[in-house]
């Protein structure tokens, strides 16, 4: 099953974030688009993720909702019609809610650099270590706080939910 490492951190300066992340990747970022639609689920977290002139992608992860580097296991599809798709999971299993962010995807090495506009909450930043056959969780976890080093991102930014959660936590309050 595939597996990445992930750091997820509050933004407070998101273009001195950016040029880090420009001068680490050596490259401009890929800007993306995306709508996340969450579906009530027994286990782990299922979205389809819809990306604006791109392939959308249903994906089942599980990840433990801790500020330090975590492993989040995950399975992915490629959705031809997601709109369909939507309709019936809609049907079937019922929306837990709706992430939409503008992405700036910066790569490094087997780590992506995600700084997100998340439309409601604010500016993040999440580290994904794409894991590789037969390297070790600690190998991932030194590779994530090493780039966050370099990113100059705080421990005291650090979050330990995802972006629906935070969603959610503003609806009830």
């Amino acid at each position: 099953m595939p597996s990445n490492i992930e750091i997820k951190a509050r933004v407070t300066d998101d273009s001195a974030l950016k040029e880090r992340a420009k001068i680490e990747s050596g490259s401009e970022p890929t800007i993306l688009e995306q709508e996340d639609i969450f579906f009530h689920v027994p286990n782990g977290r299922l979205k389809l993720r819809k990306n604006k002139g791109a392939t959308s992608k249903l994906i089942a992860y599980e990840r433990d909702d801790t500020v330090e580097a975590k492993r989040s296991d995950f399975n992915l599809a490629n959705v031809t019609e997601p709109d369909a798709l939507v309709a019936v999971l809609t049907r079937s299993l019922g929306v837990k809610g709706i992430v939409k962010k503008k992405r700036e995807l910066y790569l490094v090495g087997q780590t992506r650099i995600h700084v997100d506009d998340v439309e409601g909450l604010g500016t993040f930043m999440e580290l994904e270590v794409m894991m590789k056959d037969g390297q070790s969780q600690a190998e991932g976890v030194a590779i994530a706080n090493d780039l966050m080093k370099k990113l100059h991102v705080q421990e005291s930014d650090l979050v330990d939910k995802a972006y629906l959660d935070f969603l959610l936590e503003k609806q009830t309050s």
